[in-house]
């Protein structure tokens, strides 16, 4: 729990909406929410949105929606709407919701996770765009997840004066002595979507094609969902059983014991916002393999390697490098404990507070 804390008077002030999180529940919107929903006294939290088939997605929203709509009619505490939005489906469901709160007179916060906005808003019609624009310039802020990102809204026609950069939020390490192992082997470990976008195969490819190097000095765990059976088959495949482990999907202990684990945290991704997995492994002292795209090299700078999307090469370059120089480990770890501070809880509950207190001082 957060020393620093949405009190109950600010929370009963703010109703927000996202993806479901209960559960254990994948993406990253349902990470932010359940670390948050332990840092508000009161949280006032509409899913519209649930891994399932159409049926299930249709009723989260639509009873979302109806139950947003009762909410703001009958509270008179209620004045900030709080929207956590990705991009495609997931945007144009909370553009629906800002006309909501527009109706009822409601400040509104967009708060933008999505990893591929920028291709989301040049894939889409000059009718599409103009929808798009007019949905972000309707609300008072705007929350982006890195400078980056803040620029690139600013490029698109967006005033700078609504948008603001609030650190994706990360727990306190739990440390777990009894989950190190010393073998004698560097220990790598990737947590996320089993699929291209986040570069999982472009890993296993890369130890694949160094596979005599690779024996006996490294392993990597692979914690995820989604194509487990196509990540199964390149394992095997390539004859990878001793060196790669997919652990499924992983929560609670067992990705504690993970995180406590790993040497090296490693995600090559070819598009983010600012992935929590990373700011997770850096609170361990983990050094970082990612590439520059989104916010990731805002955080990784200095504790970590960045390589070329795609590039099996940059790959194994950066994971031999810490074969080579386990000193580095340490070293680097030390600057991922010095960068992670801002987005530990206290960091980012302050800055959350202090952007809803300001924007019930927005005049219209």
């Amino acid at each position: 729990m957060a020393g620093i804390r949405i009190t109950e008077e600010l929370a009963s002030k703010v109703i927000m909406s996202g993806d479901y999180y209960l559960k254990n529940h994948p993406g990253g919107i349902s990470a932010v929410v359940r670390y948050w929903s332990g840092c508000f006294d009161g949280l006032q939290y509409y899913p519209i949105y649930k891994i399932g088939g159409k049926p299930v997605k249709a009723w989260w929203y639509i009873t979302s929606y109806v139950r947003m709509a009762l909410k703001m009619a009958f509270d008179r505490k209620v004045s900030i709407m709080h929207l956590h939005t990705a991009a495609d489906g997931s945007f144009w469901r909370n553009a629906d919701l800002v006309r909501l709160g527009r109706f009822f007179g409601k400040k509104i916060i967009l708060h933008i996770h999505a990893s591929r906005f920028k291709d989301f808003y040049n894939e889409a019609s000059p009718e599409n765009k103009e929808k798009i624009t007019g949905t972000l310039k309707s609300v008072e802020k705007i929350i982006v997840l890195s400078q980056s990102w803040k620029e690139w809204f600013e490029s698109i026609g967006i005033r700078k004066e609504s948008l603001t950069i609030l650190h994706n939020i990360t727990p306190e390490p739990t440390y777990i002595p009894s989950a190190k192992v010393d073998d004698g082997k560097i220990h790598f470990l990737f947590l996320g979507e089993i699929g291209q976008r986040k570069g999982v195969f472009d890993i296993i490819r890369a130890i694949a094609q160094h596979k005599d190097e690779a024996e006996g000095k490294i392993e990597l765990r692979i914690g995820g969902n989604r194509n487990e059976e196509k990540l199964i088959s390149a394992i095997k495949e390539n004859g990878l059983e001793e060196t790669v482990i997919f652990e499924g999907w992983v929560s609670g202990e067992k990705k504690l014991r993970l995180l406590n684990w790993a040497d090296v945290y490693i995600l090559p991704s070819f598009n983010e916002g600012l992935p929590i997995s990373i700011l997770e492994a850096m609170s361990y002292g983990h050094p970082v393999i990612s590439t520059p795209v989104g916010g990731i090299p805002e955080v990784v700078d200095g504790n970590g390697i960045l390589v070329t999307p795609g590039n099996a090469d940059e790959i194994w370059a950066a994971m031999s490098r810490y074969i080579d120089n386990p000193s580095a480990i340490s070293q680097e770890g030390s600057i991922s404990h010095r960068n992670v501070r801002p987005y530990l809880p206290d960091s980012v509950m302050e800055q959350l507070r202090q952007i809803y207190l300001d924007i019930m001082e927005v005049k219209r």
